[in-house]
């Protein structure tokens, strides 16, 4: 039975709008997506899969968004002439839920505060990475290595593949660990510590294979038996351990 437009999301209706007035259908091609963040992806084409936004990506690829982190759909705007005012920035059809923070001083597990306008605090992110690192037990330095080399500490980073935000999570990794919004530090971060402290426990402890793992997937260790002679693979591990013994 198809869902109704109240289960899209605002953000998907008015991609949908937009579409409309610029005269593209739902599914034809569409040359840029606009996500909440402000940031804009170039597309090939879309479509709706329950309430998830799947961006077919221009020169392939995929990216599947929840509904709502997507604005707006539309042609590639043309050239601005040079006396033309800037374009205002583009903003979600309502503010993007607030940033955690660390907690007060002398209290190092008690709850996240909440403090908006820090997704692009990264003192304020390497605290939280730490923060829930210790929550699971799981070694803190490996983690904001992880992310370090991973997104470079970009909460809304989209890699060509689909993986998504600080610890570059794809779709079925959070839907595995029940990240809700992986534009959400905490949200995100906690996601993906889980899911190394999982690898972790799988191999003994080995952060190499743990961290082989995660960037090639557990079927790649377990068919190679150890590290998979993937060249991105090889340097991912290198590049971590590199950052965890600065």
């Amino acid at each position: 039975m198809p869902r109704t437009s109240s289960r899209i999301g605002l953000g998907f209706r008015l991609a949908l709008g937009l579409a409309a007035l610029l005269g593209a259908p739902p599914r034809a091609r569409a040359d840029e997506a606009l996500l909440r963040n402000g940031r804009t992806l170039a597309i090939a084409a879309y479509r709706l899969d329950g309430e998830t936004l799947v961006l077919a990506i221009e020169g392939g690829g995929e990216i599947a968004l929840p509904a709502q982190q997507v604005v707006a759909i539309r042609r590639a705007p043309t050239m601005a002439r040079a006396d033309a005012p800037a374009p205002s920035p583009v903003k979600g059809p309502e503010e993007r839920a607030p940033i955690m923070t660390a907690a007060p001083q002398g209290e190092p597990d008690g709850p996240l505060q909440v403090a908006p306008g820090t997704a692009f605090d990264r003192t304020a992110l390497r605290d939280l990475a730490a923060r829930v690192a210790r929550r699971h037990k799981v070694d803190e330095g490996l983690v904001q290595a992880m992310i370090e080399v991973e997104s470079r500490y970009d909460t809304f980073a989209v890699s060509p593949r689909g993986a998504m935000g600080l610890m570059q999570l794809m779709p079925g990794t959070a839907s595995r660990f029940a990240v809700r919004d992986v534009f959400d530090p905490a949200d995100n971060v906690d996601g993906g510590v889980r899911y190394l402290k999982e690898l972790l426990g799988r191999y003994s402890g080995q952060v190499r294979l743990a961290l082989a793992a995660y960037n090639a997937g557990e079927d790649a260790v377990e068919r190679f038996r150890g590290i998979p002679p993937y060249r991105e693979t090889e340097q991912y591990v290198v590049r971590v351990l590199r950052a965890v013994g600065r």
